[in-house]
Order: C-alpha cells, then sequence, then structure tokens
C-alpha cells in the first residue's frame, strides 16, 4: 500500500470570486499543511497555465466575467491530459442537473458551498490521493524488475 500523500507535495492552486470567502479557504488550507497558490479568477489560473501548470485546482463555479470554472475545466480537459489536472469546482448550485453541467465540463469533484473546512481539507486528500495514483500509472517505472535465472519449466503434459 502506498504513503497518503504529504500535504505539501502538491501546490493547490485557487480561484475564488469573493475575498473574504477566499482568504478563509486559503487559511484552512494553509493550516492545514499545504501550499496554496491564489488567483483572482479562472481567467487567471488559464492565462498562467503555461508557465505554472497546477495540478490541482479549486475554483468558484462563477465569476462576475464571462469566463467560468467550467470554462476553466473543459480548457483543461481539452488541451492538458497529463500531467492529469484534478479540478473541484465550488459553486452555489446543488441541483442534480447543475452537477451534471460541473462534472460533465471535466470537473472531479463539486462542493456546494458554503464549504465544510474538515470536508474540504477531506476532499483534498482524496484528489492529491487520486493524483498520485495517476502519477503512478502514467510516469515510467523508476525501479528494474528483476528477471529470474531460472529457465521457466513448463509441466509436462501426457497424452
Amino acid at each position: 500500500m502506498s504513503n497518503p500523500p504529504k500535504a505539501n507535495e502538491i501546490p493547490l492552486c485557487i480561484a475564488i470570486a469573493d475575498p473574504v470567502r477566499d482568504s478563509r479557504i486559503e487559511t484552512t488550507l494553509t493550516k492545514a499543511g499545504y501550499e496554496v497558490v491564489a488567483f483572482k479568477s479562472a481567467r487567471e489560473i488559464w492565462e498562467n497555465f503555461e508557465w505554472r501548470r497546477p495540478r490541482y485546482i479549486i475554483t468558484d463555479r462563477k465569476f462576475r466575467e464571462e469566463f467560468t470554472g467550467l470554462d476553466l475545466c473543459r480548457g483543461v480537459r481539452e488541451r492538458f491530459l497529463l500531467p492529469y489536472v484534478y479540478i473541484h469546482v465550488l459553486g452555489a448550485l446543488q441541483e442534480a442537473k447543475d452537477i451534471d453541467e460541473v462534472l460533465d465540463a471535466g470537473a472531479n469533484d463539486y462542493s456546494v458551498k458554503p464549504v465544510n473546512p474538515a470536508q474540504l481539507r477531506a476532499r483534498v486528500r482524496v484528489g492529491l490521493r487520486w493524483l498520485r495514483y495517476i502519477d503512478s500509472i502514467t510516469q515510467p517505472a523508476t525501479t528494474a524488475v528483476p528477471v529470474t535465472s531460472q529457465p521457466v519449466i513448463s509441466p509436462h503434459v501426457s497424452a
């Protein structure tokens, strides 16, 4: 069994529309030992994606501008397969059709606002475990598998 992901192994990029809520989420995650990189909007994450490609994103579903968290999800899924990016969307809507829309856009997780701090920390741990798993199956093995020096002997089958 693999070790649980360390809190600081992957920076968490967050884009929350409300500065007060942004501060609370950032504080919650920082106190839990995560490195948090805050952006003002989903568009700002997208515009900086090439030079600071995040692995874990927490974004609001909607912003005052036209570019939304769903646009970010779609763009990431269309253009960047690997390394995999885990996307957690926060929103006020809780009807099944709204949640389906978020997940269909490419999000891995959705939480209804306001987010419970303990639940947020737990969901981040799950997301980081998921990223470690994806990395383990997509990156080349770093250890060689020993080849046995014994010949393979087939059992004799009598007719």
